[in-house]
Protein backbone atom coordinates (compact mmCIF):
# COMPACT_ATOMS: atom_id res chain seq x y z
CA UNK A 1 0.00 0.00 0.00
CA UNK A 2 0.95 3.56 -0.93
CA UNK A 3 2.65 5.53 2.32
CA UNK A 4 0.24 8.53 3.41
CA UNK A 5 1.50 11.25 6.09
CA UNK A 6 -1.40 12.93 7.80
CA UNK A 7 0.64 16.31 9.30
CA UNK A 8 -1.51 18.28 11.49
CA UNK A 9 0.29 21.46 13.24
CA UNK A 10 -2.91 22.11 14.97
CA UNK A 11 -4.84 19.68 16.73
CA UNK A 12 -3.85 15.89 18.05
CA UNK A 13 -4.82 12.92 16.31
CA UNK A 14 -8.16 12.16 18.74
CA UNK A 15 -9.57 15.97 17.99
CA UNK A 16 -8.29 16.77 14.34
CA UNK A 17 -10.69 17.60 11.76
CA UNK A 18 -8.86 14.72 9.76
CA UNK A 19 -10.03 11.52 12.85
CA UNK A 20 -13.50 10.48 11.18
CA UNK A 21 -11.55 10.42 7.60
CA UNK A 22 -8.86 8.15 8.73
CA UNK A 23 -10.72 4.68 8.89
CA UNK A 24 -11.77 5.52 5.33
CA UNK A 25 -8.53 6.37 3.92
CA UNK A 26 -7.09 3.32 5.64
CA UNK A 27 -8.80 1.32 2.93
CA UNK A 28 -6.64 2.38 0.76
CA UNK A 29 -3.51 3.65 1.88
CA UNK A 30 -0.92 2.98 5.28
CA UNK A 31 -1.71 6.12 6.97
CA UNK A 32 0.64 7.52 9.86
CA UNK A 33 -0.27 10.60 11.60
CA UNK A 34 1.46 13.38 13.26
CA UNK A 35 1.71 16.44 15.20
CA UNK A 36 4.92 18.00 14.85
CA UNK A 37 6.56 21.48 14.81
CA UNK A 38 9.23 22.13 11.50
CA UNK A 39 12.23 19.88 12.54
CA UNK A 40 14.04 16.42 11.97
CA UNK A 41 11.37 14.77 13.08
CA UNK A 42 8.65 15.87 10.80
CA UNK A 43 11.37 15.36 8.20
CA UNK A 44 11.64 11.87 9.09
CA UNK A 45 7.52 11.51 8.85
CA UNK A 46 7.74 13.14 5.20
CA UNK A 47 10.75 11.29 4.16
CA UNK A 48 9.07 8.13 5.30
CA UNK A 49 6.35 8.68 2.85
CA UNK A 50 4.64 8.60 -0.55
CA UNK A 51 1.94 11.38 -0.35
CA UNK A 52 1.87 14.40 1.95
CA UNK A 53 -1.14 15.96 3.68
CA UNK A 54 -0.55 19.58 5.12
CA UNK A 55 -3.53 19.82 7.51
CA UNK A 56 -3.48 23.81 8.42
CA UNK A 57 -1.69 26.16 6.26
CA UNK A 58 1.00 27.37 9.38
CA UNK A 59 4.45 27.01 10.11
CA UNK A 60 5.42 23.61 9.07
CA UNK A 61 3.88 24.24 5.46
CA UNK A 62 5.84 27.27 5.05
CA UNK A 63 8.90 25.09 6.19
CA UNK A 64 8.05 21.87 4.31
CA UNK A 65 7.87 23.48 0.41
CA UNK A 66 10.10 26.55 1.27
CA UNK A 67 13.07 23.85 2.33
CA UNK A 68 12.18 21.26 -0.09
CA UNK A 69 11.64 18.84 2.47
CA UNK A 70 8.36 18.02 0.84
CA UNK A 71 10.35 18.05 -3.10
CA UNK A 72 9.56 14.76 -4.87
CA UNK A 73 6.33 13.96 -2.77
CA UNK A 74 2.62 15.39 -4.38
CA UNK A 75 1.57 17.39 -1.83
CA UNK A 76 -2.26 18.44 -0.36
CA UNK A 77 -2.50 21.45 2.02
CA UNK A 78 -5.82 22.19 3.71
CA UNK A 79 -6.49 25.82 4.86
CA UNK A 80 -8.92 26.80 7.14
CA UNK A 81 -10.70 30.47 7.78
CA UNK A 82 -7.73 31.20 10.43
CA UNK A 83 -4.65 30.91 8.09
CA UNK A 84 -6.17 32.78 5.74
CA UNK A 85 -7.90 35.97 7.70
CA UNK A 86 -5.28 36.39 11.00
CA UNK A 87 -1.87 35.04 10.02
CA UNK A 88 0.55 35.82 6.62
CA UNK A 89 1.50 32.05 6.28
CA UNK A 90 -0.05 31.73 2.96
CA UNK A 91 2.06 34.39 1.57
CA UNK A 92 5.14 32.49 2.41
CA UNK A 93 4.31 29.23 1.38
CA UNK A 94 5.87 27.83 -1.81
CA UNK A 95 2.72 27.27 -3.68
CA UNK A 96 4.96 25.46 -6.63
CA UNK A 97 5.69 22.30 -4.56
CA UNK A 98 1.55 22.00 -3.57
CA UNK A 99 -0.02 19.98 -5.87
CA UNK A 100 -3.83 20.31 -3.90
CA UNK A 101 -5.31 22.97 -2.25
CA UNK A 102 -8.74 22.20 -0.24
CA UNK A 103 -10.76 24.12 1.73
CA UNK A 104 -14.01 23.00 3.01
CA UNK A 105 -16.40 25.91 1.54
CA UNK A 106 -16.81 27.97 -1.63
CA UNK A 107 -16.02 31.39 0.15
CA UNK A 108 -12.90 30.67 1.72
CA UNK A 109 -11.83 29.41 -1.59
CA UNK A 110 -12.74 32.83 -3.13
CA UNK A 111 -10.86 34.33 -0.31
CA UNK A 112 -7.73 32.57 -0.94
CA UNK A 113 -7.98 32.95 -4.66
CA UNK A 114 -7.66 36.59 -4.39
CA UNK A 115 -4.71 35.69 -2.24
CA UNK A 116 -2.78 33.15 -3.83
CA UNK A 117 -2.99 33.95 -7.86
CA UNK A 118 -3.48 30.92 -9.64
CA UNK A 119 -4.62 29.12 -6.77
CA UNK A 120 -7.48 26.40 -7.72
CA UNK A 121 -8.45 25.07 -4.22
CA UNK A 122 -10.53 22.06 -4.36
CA UNK A 123 -13.50 22.29 -2.07
CA UNK A 124 -14.69 19.56 -0.16
CA UNK A 125 -17.45 19.99 2.40
CA UNK A 126 -17.01 18.81 6.34
CA UNK A 127 -18.74 15.33 6.60
CA UNK A 128 -20.29 14.17 9.59
CA UNK A 129 -21.26 10.84 10.58
CA UNK A 130 -25.11 10.30 10.78
CA UNK A 131 -24.40 7.12 12.86
CA UNK A 132 -22.95 9.01 15.51
CA UNK A 133 -24.82 12.26 15.55
CA UNK A 134 -28.39 10.71 15.50
CA UNK A 135 -32.00 12.31 17.19
CA UNK A 136 -32.09 11.92 20.36
CA UNK A 137 -35.03 13.68 22.63
CA UNK A 138 -35.28 17.18 21.57
CA UNK A 139 -36.34 20.08 23.63
CA UNK A 140 -37.07 23.02 21.27
CA UNK A 141 -36.55 25.22 24.56
CA UNK A 142 -33.10 24.42 25.25
CA UNK A 143 -30.84 26.06 22.75
CA UNK A 144 -26.90 24.81 22.03
CA UNK A 145 -24.17 26.88 21.49
CA UNK A 146 -21.03 24.82 20.59
CA UNK A 147 -17.27 26.47 20.06
CA UNK A 148 -14.22 27.92 21.93
CA UNK A 149 -15.84 30.96 23.42
CA UNK A 150 -13.34 33.61 21.87
CA UNK A 151 -13.78 37.12 19.87
CA UNK A 152 -14.18 35.30 16.21
CA UNK A 153 -16.77 33.12 17.19
CA UNK A 154 -18.78 36.19 18.65
CA UNK A 155 -20.09 35.47 21.95
CA UNK A 156 -21.01 38.96 22.83
CA UNK A 157 -24.44 38.14 20.44
CA UNK A 158 -25.50 35.42 23.14
CA UNK A 159 -26.16 37.31 26.30
CA UNK A 160 -28.20 39.60 24.45
CA UNK A 161 -30.27 36.78 22.39
CA UNK A 162 -30.86 34.76 26.19
CA UNK A 163 -31.88 37.83 27.81
CA UNK A 164 -35.05 38.52 25.34
CA UNK A 165 -35.95 34.43 26.00
CA UNK A 166 -34.79 34.10 29.66
CA UNK A 167 -38.80 33.02 30.31
CA UNK A 168 -38.85 30.77 28.06
CA UNK A 169 -35.30 29.37 27.41
CA UNK A 170 -32.21 28.18 28.26
CA UNK A 171 -28.72 27.96 26.43
CA UNK A 172 -26.29 25.50 27.00
CA UNK A 173 -22.60 26.39 26.09
CA UNK A 174 -20.17 24.24 25.25
CA UNK A 175 -16.54 25.08 25.09
CA UNK A 176 -13.60 26.86 27.06
CA UNK A 177 -13.02 30.08 27.30
CA UNK A 178 -9.13 31.36 25.16
CA UNK A 179 -8.91 34.56 26.25
CA UNK A 180 -9.23 36.36 29.55
CA UNK A 181 -10.87 39.40 28.13
CA UNK A 182 -14.14 37.21 26.42
CA UNK A 183 -14.15 35.21 30.08
CA UNK A 184 -14.72 38.64 31.78
CA UNK A 185 -17.55 40.25 29.33
CA UNK A 186 -19.35 37.51 28.94
CA UNK A 187 -19.44 36.17 32.76
CA UNK A 188 -19.76 40.18 33.23
CA UNK A 189 -22.95 40.44 30.81
CA UNK A 190 -24.55 37.44 32.07
CA UNK A 191 -24.65 38.49 35.61
CA UNK A 192 -25.77 42.19 34.28
CA UNK A 193 -28.86 40.90 32.47
CA UNK A 194 -29.70 38.34 35.63
CA UNK A 195 -29.26 35.07 33.16
CA UNK A 196 -28.31 32.89 36.23
CA UNK A 197 -29.98 29.36 35.10
CA UNK A 198 -30.86 30.72 31.37
CA UNK A 199 -27.07 30.84 30.58
CA UNK A 200 -25.26 27.78 31.13
CA UNK A 201 -21.49 26.94 30.55
CA UNK A 202 -20.25 23.62 30.56
CA UNK A 203 -16.78 23.96 29.43
CA UNK A 204 -15.34 21.59 26.68
CA UNK A 205 -17.34 18.64 26.41
CA UNK A 206 -16.52 15.10 25.46
CA UNK A 207 -19.87 13.32 24.16
CA UNK A 208 -21.20 16.26 22.10
CA UNK A 209 -23.50 13.96 20.48
CA UNK A 210 -24.80 13.25 23.97
CA UNK A 211 -24.54 17.13 25.31
CA UNK A 212 -27.21 17.54 21.85
CA UNK A 213 -29.52 14.58 22.10
CA UNK A 214 -31.90 16.64 24.61
CA UNK A 215 -31.48 20.04 22.74
CA UNK A 216 -33.67 21.74 20.21
CA UNK A 217 -31.76 24.41 18.47
CA UNK A 218 -28.06 24.88 17.30
CA UNK A 219 -27.43 28.51 17.93
CA UNK A 220 -24.10 30.08 16.07
CA UNK A 221 -23.15 33.55 16.69
CA UNK A 222 -20.13 33.21 14.88
CA UNK A 223 -18.84 36.34 12.65
CA UNK A 224 -16.97 34.05 9.85
CA UNK A 225 -16.96 30.32 9.27
CA UNK A 226 -15.33 28.44 6.51
CA UNK A 227 -18.08 25.74 7.12
CA UNK A 228 -18.95 25.29 10.92
CA UNK A 229 -19.41 21.79 11.88
CA UNK A 230 -20.72 22.35 15.00
CA UNK A 231 -23.70 23.32 12.66
CA UNK A 232 -23.78 20.54 11.01
CA UNK A 233 -23.40 18.20 13.88
CA UNK A 234 -26.61 19.75 15.30
CA UNK A 235 -28.58 19.59 12.43
CA UNK A 236 -27.63 15.91 12.07
CA UNK A 237 -29.18 15.24 15.29
CA UNK A 238 -32.06 16.83 14.31
CA UNK A 239 -31.22 20.30 16.23
CA UNK A 240 -33.62 23.70 14.01
CA UNK A 241 -30.25 25.49 12.62
CA UNK A 242 -30.33 29.77 13.79
CA UNK A 243 -26.93 30.88 11.89
CA UNK A 244 -25.58 34.50 11.78
CA UNK A 245 -25.32 35.30 8.24
CA UNK A 246 -21.67 35.57 7.87
CA UNK A 247 -20.23 36.09 4.81
CA UNK A 248 -20.65 32.83 2.40
CA UNK A 249 -22.98 31.32 4.92
CA UNK A 250 -26.12 31.51 2.33
CA UNK A 251 -23.67 28.99 0.81
CA UNK A 252 -23.54 26.38 3.28
CA UNK A 253 -27.10 27.10 5.34
CA UNK A 254 -30.59 26.89 4.74
CA UNK A 255 -31.45 30.73 3.69
CA UNK A 256 -34.45 30.43 6.49
CA UNK A 257 -32.11 29.84 9.31
CA UNK A 258 -30.01 32.75 8.86
CA UNK A 259 -30.19 35.84 10.95
CA UNK A 260 -28.65 39.45 10.68
CA UNK A 261 -30.41 41.01 14.45
CA UNK A 262 -31.37 40.42 17.24
CA UNK A 263 -34.38 40.37 16.94
CA UNK A 264 -34.46 38.31 14.12
CA UNK A 265 -32.42 35.76 16.22
CA UNK A 266 -35.19 35.82 18.81
CA UNK A 267 -37.89 35.03 16.69
CA UNK A 268 -35.90 32.08 14.32
CA UNK A 269 -35.58 30.27 18.20
CA UNK A 270 -39.04 31.18 18.99
CA UNK A 271 -40.27 29.48 16.18
CA UNK A 272 -37.80 26.80 16.22
CA UNK A 273 -38.83 23.11 15.16
CA UNK A 274 -36.59 20.92 15.53
CA UNK A 275 -36.65 17.33 13.51
CA UNK A 276 -35.67 14.91 10.63
CA UNK A 277 -36.18 17.60 7.99
CA UNK A 278 -32.71 19.36 9.55
CA UNK A 279 -31.12 15.75 9.24
CA UNK A 280 -32.24 15.39 5.93
CA UNK A 281 -31.05 18.64 4.38
CA UNK A 282 -27.34 17.93 6.20
CA UNK A 283 -27.44 14.56 4.95
CA UNK A 284 -25.75 16.42 1.89
CA UNK A 285 -22.90 16.97 4.14
CA UNK A 286 -22.22 13.07 4.88
CA UNK A 287 -19.20 11.78 5.91
CA UNK A 288 -19.26 9.26 3.38
CA UNK A 289 -19.99 12.00 0.64
CA UNK A 290 -16.48 13.72 2.32
CA UNK A 291 -14.43 10.43 2.64
CA UNK A 292 -15.06 9.83 -1.25
CA UNK A 293 -14.15 13.14 -2.55
CA UNK A 294 -11.01 12.71 -0.09
CA UNK A 295 -10.17 9.11 -1.91
CA UNK A 296 -10.95 10.46 -5.26
CA UNK A 297 -8.59 13.40 -4.62
CA UNK A 298 -5.65 11.40 -3.21
CA UNK A 299 -5.73 8.57 -5.93
CA UNK A 300 -5.03 11.29 -8.02
CA UNK A 301 -1.97 12.09 -6.93
CA UNK A 302 1.13 10.35 -8.63
CA UNK A 303 5.05 10.68 -7.34
CA UNK A 304 6.43 14.11 -8.94
CA UNK A 305 10.40 13.82 -9.51
CA UNK A 306 12.05 16.52 -7.23
CA UNK A 307 12.35 19.77 -9.16
CA UNK A 308 9.90 19.22 -11.61
CA UNK A 309 6.86 21.11 -10.04
CA UNK A 310 5.04 23.21 -12.24
CA UNK A 311 5.50 27.23 -11.32
CA UNK A 312 2.53 29.05 -10.93
CA UNK A 313 2.14 33.23 -10.73
CA UNK A 314 4.05 34.36 -7.55
CA UNK A 315 1.70 34.74 -4.28
CA UNK A 316 1.16 38.17 -3.23
CA UNK A 317 2.44 40.13 0.07
CA UNK A 318 0.58 39.51 2.82
CA UNK A 319 0.18 43.00 3.29
CA UNK A 320 -2.52 42.69 0.58
CA UNK A 321 -5.85 42.93 1.77
CA UNK A 322 -7.83 39.92 2.41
Amino acid sequence: MRRLLLADRIKGRADSFLAPLIPALERDWEVRFVSLPPGPELAAAIAWCDVLWLEWCWDHAVWATREGIAAGRPTVLRLHSVEALNTDYPARVDWSRVDRLVTVGEDIGELIRARVPGAAPVVIPNGVDPTRFRPGTPDAHRVAWVGHIEPKKNPMLLPQIAARLRETHEFHVAGPFTDLRTRRYVLHLAASLGLGGTLQLHGPVADMPGFLADKGVILSTSMYESFGLNIAEGMSCGLAPVVHDFPGADRLWPPEALFASVDEAVALIRAASPGQRWRDWVGRYGLDQQADATRALLAGLRPTPAGAFRPRAPIISSADPA
